[in-house]
């Protein structure tokens, strides 16, 4: 049964030209009474709002929200709210997130959570969002809430919001864009989390230990360097507050692991929870691999020149622009050694518990790759898809447009989720590629959503273009779809444009 209610949106509602970035976050609780709730939490960037002058020259913005919670057609819990800025003697350089926090005391069951967004200031900006709900914590045995990653906590003040205090601190979650995603930059894991109904398993007052620590999500192997623990004393809710030190966690998936182990050291309750960690600290860069060995490794098992050659250009889609670099100039000098010693210190890096194993899974997509990209002018693995494809994974879905009225082929991908070990996780994405050689097989990445790739809005008009062989831009007002009859550039099933425009999706 699904535990998980936590949901993490980017609503882009355009608002006098700009997208309103708000972000809302679910989670089920107990109380010390047992008695299941939701909270709510909202967050609005404040340099996406739109402003608008007050009588004092200040700049002020802010949605209003109706939040009504229905089971079947009846409304069992509503309440209707405003989330502003303060007043803004100017709207240059805007970085606060704007907050507000909504409980729910709901029974177990059902239900679902309609949500009406408005501008303040301009009422025809209207978004509304429908989402179900099921509530399942346990009250008679051992449970636990989702685990809520921290920006920073600190210890609470007597006149702070308590909307946001728990168990004596304050709570700074992490806003990511749907997968917990922990950047270079942040070199503490800190996270709550609340243990239900132990006193009901162990006896009330009992001791116990909490454990955490971090597991390799793609292998299963415990890292035991990074962990911690403490100590509890059993009751109808223990909260779990910690911190880990990940500075020299790499770059890949993981997965957090907090466990209650009793006074015989069986295990009561263990749970897992996933997030991405991406550290560019551990790049693989001149200077930090030629000293390693690698005498009677599995690199050195490689036969010759040859094949280790063509392995470190296979690592091309997934390196780094320094490690691209590195590669170029090492493929170039033609060192058997140098290049071994690399290809050693690139996977040791990416999954340092099972650099063969990560290499292996890796070589299997990259002839995958090759099978379904390759064309008479170059291997599959070095073409546009290929990189997509080796980078990102498989998409969700595919469309092909091959016979469009005055278009050349194109190609849609659809990635509902992206939650490889190379990238960013995400959430719907899209890559528009064109063939703009015909017949070649080539497919040239035009478009996409995705963090970091080429973006232009105007993809459809630059198809148009790249067919007649011009400029690649025009006024968007003259849409050249609108002039051929038939085409159906516009009425794509991954970007169906029914109604409002979505070029900018």
């Amino acid at each position: 049964m699904p535990r998980l209610l936590y949901f993490l949106i980017l609503c882009p509602f355009l608002i006098s030209a700009k997208t309103t970035n708000l972000y809302i976050s679910l989670n089920e609780f107990l109380d010390g009474e047992r008695n299941n709730y939701v909270e709510i939490n909202f967050g609005i960037g404040s340099y996406s709002l739109d402003y608008l002058r007050d009588a004092n020259g200040n700049f002020q913005g802010g949605l209003e929200i109706t939040a009504a919670v229905f089971q079947d057609t009846n409304v069992v819990a509503a309440d209707r709210f405003r989330i502003l800025s303060p007043q803004y003697p100017d709207t240059v350089n805007l970085n606060d997130l704007l907050y507000h926090q909504l409980r729910f005391a709901l029974r177990k069951g059902k239900y679902q959570l309609r949500l009406t967004i408005e501008d303040i200031n301009d009422s025809s900006e209207h978004y509304e969002i429908n989402r179900d709900l099921q509530l399942t914590l346990s009250q008679n045995f051992p449970d636990h809430s989702q685990v809520l990653y921290l920006e920073d906590f600190e210890a609470a003040s007597d006149d702070g919001d308590k909307a946001y205090q728990r168990s004596g601190f304050r709570l700074f979650p992490i806003i990511t864009s749907g997968t917990p995603y922990l950047p270079e930059s942040v070199d503490r894991l800190a996270f709550y989390n609340e243990l239900y109904n132990l006193d009901l398993n162990l006896g009330e007052g009992e001791k116990f230990l909490i454990k955490y620590y971090l597991k390799d999500e793609s292998t299963g192997k415990s890292l035991s360097k990074f962990g911690g623990f403490a100590r509890g004393i059993s009751a109808a809710v223990n909260p779990v507050l910690g911190q880990i030190d990940i500075s020299e966690l790499p770059t890949g998936n993981f997965l957090l692991v907090v466990e209650a182990i009793n006074s015989k050291g069986a295990s009561v309750i263990k749970h897992e929870n996933f997030f991405y960690r991406r550290n560019k600290n551990f790049e693989v860069l001149a200077g930090s691999f030629e000293d390693r060995s690698i005498s009677g490794s599995w690199v050195d098992m490689i036969g010759n020149l040859d094949s280790i050659v063509k392995f470190v250009d296979f690592l091309y889609p997934i390196s780094s622009e320094g490690e691209q670099a590195l590669q170029e100039s090492l493929l170039q000098e033609g060192n058997e050694s140098k290049l071994k010693k690399y290809f050693y210190a690139f996977w040791q890096e990416r999954k340092p518990l099972a650099p063969q194993e990560a290499w292996q899974a890796y070589h299997r997509e990259v002839r995958i790759a090759n099978k379904l990209f390759s064309s008479g002018l170059s291997q599959g693995y070095k073409s546009d898809r290929g990189r997509v494809y080796l980078m990102y994974g498989k998409p969700s879905l595919e469309e092909r447009r091959d016979m469009e009225p005055n278009m050349p082929p194109y190609i849609i991908w659809q990635y509902d989720n992206i939650t490889t070990n190379y990238t960013v996780p995400q959430n719907n994405r899209i890559f528009i590629f064109g063939e703009f050689e015909p017949s070649t097989r080539i497919y040239k990445l035009i478009h996409s959503t995705a963090i970091g790739e080429i973006n232009s809005p105007d993809w459809k008009q630059e198809l148009y273009f790249r067919a007649y062989g011009g400029p690649g831009t025009i006024d968007p007002g003259n849409d050249p779809n609108e002039r051929e009859f038939g085409s159906r550039a516009n009425q794509n099933i991954i970007m169906g444009t029914t109604g409002a425009d979505r070029r900018n999706r």
